[in-house]
């Protein structure tokens, strides 16, 4: 049964950690309503590989072109945008980093209690649904031009006045950046500013209590900022690779604590979570060019009122 649960568990961490629908929640409501004993945060900490494994597999174009960008100082165009994108991801993992520091005693005790994951969840659903307001807005205000756009005569094809197929992100050979016409007014990877690389950062702080989605804060915080939401989430994805490899080396003294899983069945959950994951990132980069995140908000309230009416028959979890 302890194989079942590693592997299933696995695979439930590497589907909603990209997922906006909270993998740590998710880790404590599974085995609650299924009443198995919480895996303890050395096993959490454990699928993570599994997960970053999968964000450098599914992104090793945009990390080998941002450690090029870095290493090489190339002056040509491409290596600029991604040198520059690899400082933003720096900058914006420092919040985070700072907090989890001072929060990892209060984040300990939340793992315990499924309510507060439960209104976490909440949380997590209010957050997409305002992003995507945020965005709506946004491309209606983009769609009616301005007296001076609606007298603007349009430039003659082939005038050199412009954009022509050589010019922007697409003539210069760069991997996606999130450019997205339907919101022209967004920002992608590469009109990206420091501001709007803090706000995701510091939107992932909220990540941090078991039931606030780490993709879902950050993807929603960085929309709120102004960027597009194709870029929201490659930017997401990207932040969480420093996220998750800090937070399994701070929790490296917590593999040496005893635990009903053996080191084998811990293997195999990290493997079942890269391969879940890697699915995971594929789905919502595709869905996110053409559907909006609001579907997951109604999942979200869906698990917290069903935890909530489970807590009412089953009570508190054995231990707590």
């Amino acid at each position: 049964m302890l194989w079942f649960e590693a592997i299933f568990l696995g695979i439930v961490q590497g589907m909603t950690e990209f997922i906006p629908v909270s993998s740590s929640g998710h880790l404590v409501i599974v085995p609650y309503l299924a009443g198995w004993e919480h895996p303890g945060l050395a096993f959490d900490v454990a699928m993570h590989l599994g997960t970053a494994a999968a964000v450098v597999v599914y992104f090793r174009r945009e990390l080998f072109a941002m450690a090029r960008g870095v290493i090489t100082r190339h002056p040509d165009a491409d290596a600029r945008v991604y040198r520059r994108l690899a400082l933003l991801v720096a900058v914006a993992s420092v919040p985070v980093a700072a907090a989890g520091l001072f929060l990892e005693a209060l984040v300990g005790q939340a793992f315990e209690q499924p309510l507060v994951v439960a209104g976490s969840l909440m949380v997590t659903a209010l957050l997409l649904v305002i992003g995507e307001r945020r965005r709506s807005v946004r491309v209606r205000q983009a769609a009616q031009p301005s007296d001076a756009e609606a007298q603007q005569q349009p430039v003659p094809p082939g005038s050199g006045i412009g954009g022509g197929d050589d010019d922007g992100p697409a003539g210069r050979g760069l991997l996606p950046l999130g450019e997205d016409p339907v919101d022209p007014a967004g920002s992608s990877l590469e009109r990206m500013t420091v501001t709007q690389a803090l706000v995701a950062g510091v939107f992932q702080v909220a990540a941090l209590m078991p039931g606030i989605s780490r993709s879902g804060s950050t993807i929603s915080g960085a929309m709120l900022a102004g960027m597009t939401r194709e870029a929201a989430t490659r930017f997401s994805f990207l932040l969480s690779l420093p996220a998750l490899v800090g937070a399994f080396a701070l929790s490296l003294p917590d593999l040496r604590q005893p635990s009903d899983f053996s080191g084998a069945m811990i293997a195999a959950g990290v493997a079942a979570s890269f391969v879940s994951g890697y699915v995971a990132v594929r789905f919502l980069v595709a869905m996110v060019a053409r559907d909006r995140l609001t579907g997951f908000a109604g999942y979200c309230v869906f698990v917290a009122v069903l935890t909530i009416i489970a807590y009412q028959f089953l009570g508190p979890p054995s231990g707590v």
